[in-house]
């Protein structure tokens, strides 16, 4: 298409994504995507990547992917024609795939190494599934970008606002408004083991970088294990060689849900930060009571030790790890002393 095709076309449209779709002609979209686009840090260098843009709506971030050597999956549940019409115009290779974000599924559309899932985790009636249907998809980073709400109600620091219908300015696709914070919350529990506030604008536009390592990239997360910690205790002081205690177990499948029991120190994911696995399958006279006996090989205990630990403050992780999935709890403690 000739450049007046392009730009009578375009006119054809209301826009959201207010970008240049070729030399010449932009969108004339509501979002000025020269002034927001910065904020998200999509890396400049996406060569041989695997990118999946998530609610890609007019396509800004699918063609700005591929332009950076990304190979593009794009999904929406909602097609825009303004996406079709710079594909077209662009000469795209990127596929689309018209479905929902709770669709997603690894077995079918494979994992990325960057996901971007950008303006519409607010929109998800569900959010803690979308998080999670994007964290199963995801081998590497994802950029989640959200409205929040921009101060915590008195006396609250984590929470969200639940809208019905179109109580957030008139949209009845709006839904779930969550704090900064328990945004952050929010994307590590679904099975991010790293996620932090890269940035933050236009008051109550947040967004977070969230990472995948070697041990959860293909595994999921999932709440069927619970993980108690008895020893240390949070905020214990302790010295590089020190106990850890507990108990851990599958609620649906007892018998073999957890295969072991690790202990990692400030990330749960990277293999060098793990101290060692501790003995796991111990007699829980306690658990048995209140559970059955199914459940009463559920103790751990052992002794972890790593001389290089430097003194400070440390998040103590203790991951249950099995066939289905991994789980764990995070213990703040301070190292005082070397081993």
């Amino acid at each position: 298409m000739d450049i007046e095709t392009i730009r009578a076309r375009v006119g054809e449209f209301k826009w959201f994504h207010d970008y240049e779709l070729v030399p010449g002609c932009r969108t004339g979209g509501v979002s000025n995507m020269d002034i927001r686009g910065p904020y998200f840090s999509v890396p400049d260098d996406l060569t041989g990547q695997r990118v999946l843009d998530i609610g890609c709506a007019d396509g800004y971030f699918t063609f700005l992917a591929e332009s950076r050597g990304a190979e593009v999956v794009s999904i929406d549940a909602w097609p825009r024609q303004g996406f079709f019409l710079a594909h077209e115009a662009r000469g795209s290779r990127a596929e689309f795939l018209h479905m929902s974000v709770y669709d997603l599924d690894p077995k079918e559309i494979g994992q990325f190494d960057l996901v971007l899932f950008c303006g519409v985790v607010y929109h998800n009636k569900h959010p803690m599934l979308a998080l999670e249907r994007v964290a199963s998809v995801t081998r590497g980073t994802a950029i989640i970008e959200s409205e929040t709400l921009p101060h915590a109600p008195a006396g609250l620091t984590s929470g969200a606002a639940f809208h019905e219908r179109d109580t957030l300015n008139g949209d009845p696709t709006n839904w779930w408004v969550p704090l900064p914070h328990t945004l952050v919350e929010s994307i590590r529990a679904a099975g991010f083991p790293r996620a932090e506030i890269t940035a933050q604008y236009g008051g109550s536009r947040v967004v977070v970088r969230a990472e995948k390592g070697p041990r959860s990239a293909g595994r999921p997360l999932i709440e069927d294990l619970v993980v108690t910690v008895d020893r240390p205790r949070a905020g214990q002081v302790l010295d590089a060689a020190f106990d850890v205690s507990g108990w851990a177990l599958s609620q649906l499948t007892p018998a073999h849900g957890i295969d072991t029991i690790r202990v990692a120190l400030d990330d749960p994911d990277a293999l060098s930060a793990d101290l060692g696995v501790v003995e796991y399958r111990r007699p829980r006279p306690d658990i048995q009571r209140e559970f059955g006996p199914t459940y009463g090989a559920s103790g751990f205990a052992g002794r972890v030790t790593r001389p290089d630990i430097s003194p400070g403050d440390h998040m103590l992780y203790v991951v249950a790890d099995g066939p289905g999935g991994w789980n764990y709890r995070a213990i703040p403690v301070k190292i005082e002393s070397p081993a």
